[in-house]
């Protein structure tokens, strides 16, 4: 008996397989702290993820038709997850952020329009 023929990665997916799960170990990373509430170190993650966007761009030629399968499959699926959770945890700080930036404006308006330097102060009255 003899048994099925076992599908080989290509080189090109074989390399792209840690390239992925360090993205995702990356992203984990950043969604934990922000989900504990933690200072974030926002330019250290984006560097991270950009490397990994990089190095996989560049694997993209020699993948060419290639259709993922097993365990680059699966570190795919579960990059698209962490990603769509990250995307949306990012916009509720995004939307936070703006919120207090809003806040702090309006209070230094409010402190600057005392009346003081208003062009109704320079006005004439008219006789």
């Amino acid at each position: 008996m003899s048994q099925p023929p076992r599908r080989t990665q290509s080189p090109a997916a074989a390399a792209a397989l840690p390239i992925v799960q360090r993205l995702v170990a990356t992203i984990d990373a950043e969604n934990h702290d922000l989900e504990q509430g933690r200072r974030v170190k926002y330019e250290a993650y984006s560097q991270s993820k950009n490397q990994g966007l990089l190095e996989l761009n560049r694997l993209v030629p020699a993948l060419g038709g290639v259709t993922a399968a097993g365990p680059l499959r699966d570190a795919l699926a579960e990059l698209h997850v962490k990603l769509e959770i990250n995307r949306r945890t990012l916009a509720v700080q995004l939307k936070a952020c703006h919120a207090v930036s809003e806040i702090i404006a309006r209070a230094i308006q409010d402190g600057q329009s005392d009346g003081t330097y208003t062009a109704l102060a320079w006005r004439r009255p008219r006789e």
